[in-house]
């Protein structure tokens, strides 16, 4: 662990190199960190009550049928995307 540094005691200098590195330190910077992120399974009926749930919002918006049905698809090829898992034939 690097010392703190000798000439900013009570602050942080965004310009000084010791700072910088002491505040890197403080928040965990350099240690290993969990890159792939856990998510729920992903089935089709959750896809399928997922995008009857957003259609009913944008729908709830003042958004006409076609466009609330874009736009759900749309969020459930993203979570298909997220997850690494291709998209249904009904995308």
């Amino acid at each position: 662990m690097m010392a703190p540094c000798p000439v900013h005691t009570d602050f942080f200098d965004d310009t000084c190199k010791d700072c910088r590195q002491e505040y890197l330190e403080m928040k965990g910077a350099g240690e290993p960190a969990s890159v792939e992120k856990k998510y729920k399974e992903f089935t089709e009926e959750r896809a399928k009550k997922l995008y009857e749930e957003v259609m009913l919002q944008y729908l709830k918006a003042g958004s006409t049928e076609e466009e609330a049905a874009k736009k759900a698809r749309a969020i459930v090829r993203k979570q298909c995307a997220i997850r690494g898992i291709p998209y249904w034939p009904w995308l």
